[in-house]
């Protein structure tokens, strides 16, 4: 992330290194994407994933973030390679770096105070009335953008995180 300027997130650039899945995991994971997409296909469209998981804040954002190429698909090699990450990941820092890519939906290196409305979204679970989230996202700002630059970077979005007592294990 930070001052990149990639429109893409580097997926597993945050760790070390992969927790290997074991070939029959693959296999079974490969014959149940190939029963959603049907034997012909070997992607899911935006519409497939979102009819699979539901329509909501947190679906978009996960597409967005499984699809690495940006190609507006996702492919049983990009999400195998996502989970096959996220397995391996041992740090509440490196944790907390996967969150933080998830909620900066547009992957510029900083989370704006739409991200912060969206992540507020998906964190209460439902639709908030818009004042209310409006006061929510003015508060948040106000409190942690230390730099006053209208949007979080990833150290005022670890103090976030850690003051609102979330434990990552």
């Amino acid at each position: 992330m930070g001052a990149t300027g990639s429109c893409l997130h580097q997926p597993g650039s945050y760790l070390p290194s992969f927790v290997e899945v074991s070939g029959h995991e693959e296999l079974r994971a490969k014959y149940r994407f190939r029963k959603v997409t049907g034997k012909d296909h070997t992607y899911l469209t935006r519409e497939q994933f979102t009819d699979l998981l539901g329509p909501s804040p947190c679906t978009e954002g996960l597409f967005k973030y499984v699809d690495t190429d940006g190609d507006g698909t996702v492919s049983f090699n990009e999400i195998h390679k996502e989970i096959t990450a996220f397995r391996s990941i041992k740090s509440p820092q490196a944790k907390l770096q996967v969150l933080y890519n998830f909620y900066d939906s547009d992957h510029d290196g900083k989370i704006s105070r739409s991200e912060v409305a969206d992540a507020m979204v998906v964190a209460c679970g439902q639709a908030l009335p818009k004042t209310q989230l409006e006061q929510l996202v003015n508060s948040t700002m106000e409190v942690f953008d230390a730099d006053k630059d209208g949007f979080l970077n990833f150290s005022e979005f670890s103090t976030l995180m850690w003051t609102s007592g979330l434990e990552l294990r």
